[in-house]
Parts: structure tokens; C-alpha cells; sequence
């Protein structure tokens, strides 16, 4: 199953699932992670992931200077953030939960973390995400009936993710 919250306020989402690996590891539950880490940024739109479990933090973006008004997105970066990814998936223990930042542009053209959401659900882990409003309707296009939008609150996030995990087969 694939638990998705939708917020239109920048930075909310980024927030909870940040906060919900944290809270899951304190409880003692695998994670695999690839969230949003908070870093003082250096310029504007500068990204940095998180990457669970081994609490690497990955630069995605690159400053294009002055006046610029393209993405910052690193498409390499973020590529190479997603192959440790799939690494950690693979030797996770059961019941370990995968959470993504999100679904984003990337995904939406078919790259990004897209991969890593079917290795998670072929795994049994559940998989936690935000899809923001400017790709929803990919995700939903993407996910089907996988997937289970959720209310955008800790508890509703942490209830989803600690549930049994999906069976394999």
C-alpha cells in the first residue's frame, strides 16, 4: 500500500514525513528513507536529503547564480540519492517502512523515485509520500488503487505506517 498526503503549504509535507522517520526509528522501526533534511541553505531553492538508514545527507540542487530562474534540481544528484536508496531496500529487515520525500516533476516524467516506490511495494514495506498538488493526478494516474491518501497529520501518518506490512506474493 502506498499512503500519500497532499498539502498545499510549502514545507508541511517535507515536515511530516521527516518527522515520521524520526518518530518510527525512536520506536524502534526500520526505516528506509529519502526525506528532506533541514540544512541552512547557502542560496535560494538549495534541496538536501536525508537518506535512512545510514543519516547521509545528499545535496540535489545546484546554484545557477544570479538571476536564474530554472530548476535547481540536480538530476544526477538525485539519481545517485535514489541507487543508495534501492541498496538499503534490498537489505531491509521485514517490517521496515520506505518513506519519499515526494512525487514529484521527476517522477512525474518517469524518473526520480518512481523505481524505488515499486521495489518498496514488492518488498512488503509500506511506502509513505507526498504528492503536492502539481502532480497528484500523476501520482493517482501512477499509483492506482495502491494507493491511500491520508490525513496530513503525525498520527494518521504514523497509524498508516505501522500497520502490517503488505504480503508478497
Amino acid at each position: 500500500m502506498i499512503g500519500f498526503i497532499t498539502c498545499s503549504e510549502k514545507g508541511v509535507a517535507d515536515r511530516l514525513l521527516a518527522d515520521l522517520a524520526e518518530t518510527l526509528r525512536a520506536d524502534g522501526c526500520p526505516v528506509v528513507a529519502l526525506v528532506r533534511a533541514d540544512v541552512p541553505a547557502r542560496f535560494e531553492c538549495e534541496m538536501h536529503l536525508r537518506l535512512l538508514p545510514d543519516d547521509r545527507v545528499v545535496t540535489i540542487s545546484q546554484e545557477l547564480g544570479a538571476g536564474a530562474d530554472a530548476c535547481t534540481l540536480d538530476a544526477g544528484a538525485l539519481e545517485m540519492a535514489v541507487a543508495a536508496t534501492e541498496a538499503r531496500i534490498s537489505e531491509a529487515p521485514e517490517g521496515a517502512v520506505l518513506i519519499l520525500n515526494k512525487f514529484g516533476k521527476q517522477e512525474a516524467a518517469g524518473r526520480g523515485v518512481r523505481g524505488l516506490i515499486g521495489q518498496g511495494l514488492e518488498a512488503g514495506m509500506r511506502v509513505v509520500l507526498s504528492a503536492p498538488p502539481e502532480t497528484r493526478a500523476d501520482f493517482l494516474a501512477f499509483a492506482g488503487e495502491m494507493a491511500e491518501e491520508l490525513r496530513a497529520d503525525a498520527g494518521t501518518l504514523r497509524a498508516f505506517a505501522t500497520q502490517a506490512t503488505v504480503s508478497v506474493g
